[in-house]
């Protein structure tokens, strides 16, 4: 099963940011499982690197968290083909359609997000970490 990671998830795992670190932990674990392959797109990282830096950690603590996870996260492209994608939808949040145009490319089975809200103009199936955890039928204990 091919699941696209929101920013926000990323976020949340490599910062450890209460209370959504631990959803962001079964995700990768179960990556790491290899019971789902994780997709992020590159804006994904970029926008990670920034919100790590306006949170304080150093580079050199960026650079070593983003190559402990690179194993298990497929980076798909942008490009200009999911640009075109948002220029015609004309969305209210631009980085949002981008994340998910970049997602249907991708051929992913489901967006993960915490906001899924951000993401309601999509046909694609957009999930919450638990709704996929539920899909699953897989279990956590934290």
């Amino acid at each position: 099963m091919r699941v696209f990671l929101d920013t926000n998830i990323v976020i949340d795992f490599l910062s450890g940011r209460k209370p959504f670190a631990e959803d962001a932990i079964a995700l990768f674990q179960l990556a790491d499982d290899k019971e789902v392959e994780l997709l992020v797109s590159d804006l994904t990282i970029v926008n990670t690197v920034y919100i790590l830096q306006r949170l304080h950690y150093s580079m050199s603590e960026i650079y070593d968290s983003i190559d402990d996870i690179r194993s298990l996260i497929t980076i798909v492209p942008i490009g200009e083909g999911v640009i075109d994608q948002c220029l015609q939808h004309r969305g209210d949040d631009f980085e949002d359609e981008a994340q998910y145009f970049s997602a249907i490319n991708a051929k992913t089975d489901y967006v993960v997000t915490r906001n899924k809200k951000d993401f309601d103009f999509g046909d694609e199936d957009v999930l919450t970490p638990k709704e996929l955890f539920k899909k699953l039928n897989v279990e956590f204990d934290f």
